[in-house]
């Protein structure tokens, strides 16, 4: 007897072994300013940040600037439907064919491989649908795990901006990392 084949609901593109990837709501955003608040904000981005809370997220939400070239997912676990990330992709260009990624993976499912399927569906569906060439992402060098995560990947090291990231009284190097469309391997 064929197995039952479950439905998700997104595309089969966003189907992994353990997650899936779905259009974020106001509910994830939510969930995922309390994840970044928990991981020190400052650590995790080079950019000047703007604070926010969550009647303002609520306000994004009520007028959506939707836009092909930038959107955040939910990073769903399967199993059970928990909502355990986000992984998004910015600073689209169709001229170069390149994208930004960016994710973030609640502190209780970090180290648990989710964030590297979600990479990697996302990464494949920007390849294999929207026919770029190349995703990148930049990273500080202290955050050891999101380098060896991109590593992993077979992302190149590209460049190093010296003293770029400032955090806790310290200047550290930012580390921009890529990975083209012919060396995607798995």
């Amino acid at each position: 007897m064929a197995k039952e084949k479950k439905e998700y609901p997104t595309q089969p593109s966003f189907v992994g072994q353990n997650v899936y990837l779905r259009p974020e709501t106001a509910e994830d955003a939510k969930r995922h300013l309390d994840w970044f608040v928990k991981s020190e904000p400052h650590s995790m981005t080079v950019h000047p940040l703007v604070f926010t809370n969550e009647a303002d997220i609520a306000d994004r939400f009520k007028k959506p600037e939707k836009s092909p070239y930038k959107q955040a997912f939910a990073i769903v676990f399967k199993e059970d439907g928990t909502h355990i990330g986000k992984v998004s992709f910015v600073n689209y260009n169709d001229v170069n064919r390149s994208a930004e990624l960016g994710i973030i993976i609640d502190p209780l499912f970090r180290k648990q491989e989710f964030g590297k399927e979600a990479l990697q569906l996302i990464t494949s569906y920007l390849f294999d649908f929207r026919n770029l060439n190349k995703v990148y992402a930049e990273t500080a060098e202290f955050n050891v795990p999101t380098v060896q995560l991109l590593e992993s990947l077979g992302f190149h090291k590209d460049g190093t901006l010296r003293q770029h990231h400032y955090f806790n009284g310290e200047y550290y190097s930012k580390f921009v990392y890529s990975l083209l469309r012919f060396e995607k391997d798995w």
